[in-house]
């Protein structure tokens, strides 16, 4: 088996890492890889590290390393050039190690897989994870999905998230890291949140994930379809073979199948005019065209400017995605508010998570419940 090194941007000390070459030659080129970076905080003017154990502190830069000792809380704050660490001194950046193995770094009392390292950039810290893609998982699914759920559902969650991951690695590289810890790649809260059947989960699928043709796949994932799958070019506008809709009649046990919100034109306005569409009172809204799975894709905002052309897409992520939960809706005017009725909860490309317990429950396996969503997907 190859030894592989970390990417170029986690600089300092070498970690190596063996893994088995799979699929085609382009994804066997990606695994050196698969030790990642996840920014945890960015902007702090301080943090507090400890570990339950003794562990070390290196000079990214220098690679000099001083022994820290157990439970003994230090501060971290930036410097003119450099970090503190306590009252020791550094450049500006600087990487925190475990001493034993199955201890963990905790910042700001919170426990992290692996190393941690802290940056000062523009007298602000940035924090990175840097661990495996199934320590990171073990920290992604509890909050992603339920840990009480079938295991083939959790399964297929993990393969999906695990082909995510290597999707988009590098996504944040210009801050220096691989993925955010938000909703903007997926929501990882470390150690804390791990459970025993979803780490059972990411374990028994190690390794694992979605291919097409040999490919690494894209992979996407939502919490409820409302009962049918959307076109992945309605949404994003790429089309992709294995990401068209289909039918779900999984997922009505979910509390977010139906779902209703009343909002005011002035909020609507104010939503629109923060995200740069600048317009004036809100009249009316109607809307284009409808797609094969019920959902919105094109409307008008009416308003006393003028008239906006906007997908319905881009108007839920302007007015907020846990407002109007999806596009497959319908608006009510019988007063000055928009009522807003819809179904499902998400974008709906790609596999439904409470169509996936559903079928899990079902006795449908996580490969099977992959293939449902994504015919023509095989998992490697």
């Amino acid at each position: 088996m190859p030894l592989l090194r970390l990417p170029n941007h986690c600089a300092g000390p070498l970690l190596f890492v063996f893994f088995s070459p799979f699929l085609s030659p382009l994804l066997a080129a990606r695994l050196p890889e698969t030790i990642i970076s996840v920014g945890i905080l960015n902007e702090e003017p301080r943090i507090h590290v400890k570990s339950d154990e003794s562990f070390k502190v290196v000079d990214i830069l220098t690679l000099d390393s001083v022994k820290l000792i157990e439970n003994q809380d230090y501060v971290v704050t930036p410097i003119v050039d450099g970090l503190k660490v306590g009252n020791l001194k550094f450049s500006s950046g600087v990487r925190f190690i475990p001493g034993k193995n199955n201890t963990f770094i905790r910042i700001n009392g919170k426990r992290y897989r692996d190393t941690v390292i802290v940056k000062n950039v523009s007298n602000a810290l940035t924090v990175i994870n840097e661990l495996g893609i199934d320590g990171y998982l073990f920290g992604v699914l509890p909050v992603e999905v339920s840990p009480k759920w079938h295991i083939e559902a959790l399964k297929a969650q993990a393969v999906v998230s695990r082909t995510y991951v290597l999707n988009n690695l590098g996504k944040y590289s210009k801050k220096g890291y691989d993925l955010s810890s938000d909703i903007f790649s997926q929501v990882y809260r470390g150690v804390e949140v791990e459970n025993p059947s979803t780490n059972e989960a990411v374990s028994k699928t190690g390794g694992m994930v979605l291919t097409y043709k040999n490919e690494l796949a894209r992979a996407y994932f939502h919490s409820c379809c409302g009962g049918y799958t959307a076109d992945i070019e309605n949404v994003w506008g790429n089309f992709i073979e294995y990401m068209q809709g289909v039918t779900c009649p999984y997922c009505k046990n979910s509390h977010q199948y139906y779902w209703n919100v009343t909002i005011a034109p002035a909020d609507i306005k104010q939503k629109l005019n923060s995200k740069g569409y600048m317009v004036g009172d809100i009249k009316d809204i109607k809307f284009l065209f409808r797609t094969g799975s019920g959902r919105i894709q094109d409307m008008y905002i009416i308003h006393s400017k003028g008239k906006l052309k906007i997908t319905c897409h881009h108007f839920r992520m302007a007015v907020g995605p846990n407002i109007i939960k999806s596009t497959l809706l319908t608006i009510d005017r019988s007063k000055p508010e928009f009522y807003f009725h819809g179904r499902g909860w998400g974008h709906g490309v790609g596999m439904c998570q409470w169509g996936a317990k559903a079928l899990a429950e079902r006795g449908k396996s996580y490969r099977g419940i992959l293939k449902f969503y994504m015919p023509g997907v095989k998992v490697k």
